[in-house]
């Protein structure tokens, strides 16, 4: 059995929704809030709701890089990692947040190998810089698509498992095996009739992987991800 895990970034490995806490705290907050509802209501994409609220941040690199480094993950998240390695079982971060903090806190907790995929942000002469080199063709809701990076990472063999937390992790779970969800993405899941696995910490999410591989819990693909995969590969 192949497991491929792939794992959602602010609010599901780190405490805090890294991403909004830096717009808010450099930028212009009430912008920034509105900018995201309009987003959710699908009245703008990710990227555009990026470039508008990076036109207000006034930030220097080491502010910048003080509060990332501030930042908190899960209290479990290196113990999973290192519980998954030894288990052979792949880990791929995917964010429509920001390389500047994901890097940075990854390297804080000694976890610079594990592989991530993300929009880019650069702090050059007082200027905020962003970049957006993952997105899909066709669908603009998300600058970074984590299911096209689900897809080319994982193959027929493989089971796919997806944990998350909020909006953006909401398309890529329609096409994962098995799904670990917490806060919004949790009601998501229940509201759409897709099988979830309650989650508060890693340490629940190891507990229940335990269950899968000692047999206790049947660990399969879900047929309705299948037919989701099949049809992105049958419309390209």
């Amino acid at each position: 059995m192949n497991i491929k895990v792939f794992c959602d970034f602010d609010g599901t490995i780190t405490k805090n929704d890294v991403g909004d806490l830096f717009f808010e705290t450099f930028g212009d907050k009430e912008y920034y809030l509105e900018l995201v509802k309009k987003w959710r209501d699908y009245e703008i994409s990710s990227i555009e709701m990026w470039e508008r609220a990076v036109e207000r941040v006034r930030v220097n690199k080491e502010e910048a890089e003080k509060l990332m480094l501030s930042q908190e993950i899960d209290p479990y998240f290196v113990e999973f990692v290192k519980w998954a390695k030894g288990k052979g079982i792949e880990i791929f971060i995917l964010s429509d947040g920001f390389d500047f903090y994901i890097r940075r806190i990854l390297e804080k907790y000694n976890l610079s190998d594990v592989k991530f995929f993300s929009n880019r942000l650069w702090v050059e002469d007082g200027r905020v810089n962003l970049a957006f080199p993952y997105p899909d063709s066709v669908c603009r809701i998300c600058g970074n698509c984590k299911r096209n990076h689900m897809l080319t990472l994982s193959g027929d063999e493989d089971i796919i498992v997806y944990i998350g937390d909020g909006y953006s992790d909401r398309c890529p779970v329609e096409y994962a095996d098995v799904v670990f969800g917490k806060k919004e993405l949790l009601k998501y899941c229940r509201a759409k009739n897709i099988p979830v696995y309650e989650f508060e910490t890693f340490k629940d999410v190891m507990e229940q992987f335990e269950r899968f591989l000692s047999g206790r819990k049947k660990l399969r693909k879900r047929w309705q991800a299948e037919l989701k995969r099949r049809e992105v590969f049958t419309r390209e």
